[in-house]
């Protein structure tokens, strides 16, 4: 009995749950009065609410409906209420998988993620010091996660809850940013998968799997490329997110994510499968110089993502100002590329990076497109 309730569970997390969900919903007519939108990660800088709405109106006036801004509950409900001068909604900045020091997940060691090494995120950092990664194959760590976009999505007036690090560790870096990370002495070089950056192996995964398949991932030759035990671990982000959407949807609320440029490269550079999910806005985060990209590859990571999108859902197409410089005309490409390869919008990293040549442009282009 035991081994059927173990082989019930790894089938559910490997089933593809996400076919059984109906496509577009209440939440697709949001975007359905303009032909294209502008929004932004982040807020206006804190202080003298006067100067607040100085700064919504100056970003509405130039066309932005939307803020993503990674803040607290009480400071949401604030910009909610602040945003509604302008009509500019608001959506719940929320991180997923990584945790960073979250105290409360300290606390529970067995939560977290662990590489083909044996490493536990707990301890071990991959890149950075705040890469702490949570396991999607611990029940504790699910709920926790759950729980979280539940009191988000309890917030009233909430655009949507928007995951981020909904998603493993990369296994990949962009060829860009891996010049930036020193690895045993010398420069990062993953021109193979590296165990230290192959995550997934949490002890329930690996006896899930082992239920099913008859063998250890961990003693898998080919473990690194393996399809099945990729497909295995993606499925186990993808039944928490279509949970975490039922979530949102239950509260009353949509539910969106900042994910990786397009479905192929994030299968491949974070096992995120999210060209099957069912949320009801994608963020994609199209930033060409982490991957040596141009203004086509933006056009190109756009159409990816929009050959996967179902009916009723929407991509908006993320731009990191800080990779356009001063080439202000590269910048205005960019988003003429999102336009024209089929993105409901495009939305700015960081929005307080903007100068007035950006505003200007974003102003122009709403205009043109928003007639």
């Amino acid at each position: 009995m035991v081994r059927i309730l173990s082989v019930i569970l790894a089938l559910t997390i490997l089933a593809p749950v996400w076919a059984k969900k109906p496509t577009g919903n209440k939440y697709s007519k949001v975007y359905s009065e303009k032909k294209f939108y502008f929004s932004g990660w982040g807020e206006p800088k804190k202080g003298d609410e006067a100067e607040q709405l100085a700064t919504l109106k100056k970003w509405a006036d130039a066309g932005i409906t939307d803020l993503l801004p990674g803040a607290g509950n009480e400071r949401l409900k604030e910009l909610i209420r602040l945003g509604g001068n302008y009509n500019i909604r608001i959506h719940a900045w929320h991180w997923m998988m990584n945790v960073g020091g979250n105290e409360v997940c300290r606390q529970n060691p067995e939560w977290y993620s662990i590489n083909a090494l044996g490493q536990s995120c707990n301890e071990y950092n991959p890149y950075v010091g705040y890469y702490n990664f949570l396991s999607p194959f611990s029940e504790g760590a699910r709920e926790y996660i759950k729980k979280g976009v539940r009191e988000k999505a309890k917030i009233e007036g909430l655009a949507s809850v928007h995951f981020d690090y909904i998603r493993y560790v990369d296994v990949v870096l962009g060829n860009n940013l891996q010049k930036k990370y020193p690895y045993k002495g010398g420069e990062l070089k993953q021109d193979r998968l590296l165990p230290d950056y192959d995550f997934g192996y949490h002890p329930n995964a690996r006896k899930q799997y082992k239920e099913i398949f008859g063998i250890d991932p961990i003693d898998m030759e080919d473990k690194e490329e393996n399809a099945a035990w990729q497909q295995f671990r993606m499925n186990a982000i993808s039944s928490l997110v279509e949970e975490c959407i039922d979530i949102c949807h239950e509260e009353g609320t949509a539910a969106s994510a900042a994910v990786f440029p397009f479905p192929q490269l994030a299968r491949e550079y974070v096992r995120q499968d999210w060209g099957r999910w069912n949320l009801d806005y994608f963020f994609p985060m199209v930033y060409k110089n982490d991957h040596d990209g141009n203004v086509g590859w933006v056009g190109f990571a756009t159409n990816e993502g929009m050959k996967e999108m179902k009916e009723g859902k929407h991509l908006f197409t993320g731009i990191l100002v800080g990779h356009y410089g001063e080439n202000y005309d590269e910048f205005e490409q960019a988003i003429i590329a999102a336009y024209e390869n089929g993105a409901r919008g495009v939305t700015f990293f960081e929005i307080g990076s903007l100068n007035d040549k950006h505003w200007s442009i974003v102003k122009k282009l709403n205009e043109r497109y928003n007639k």
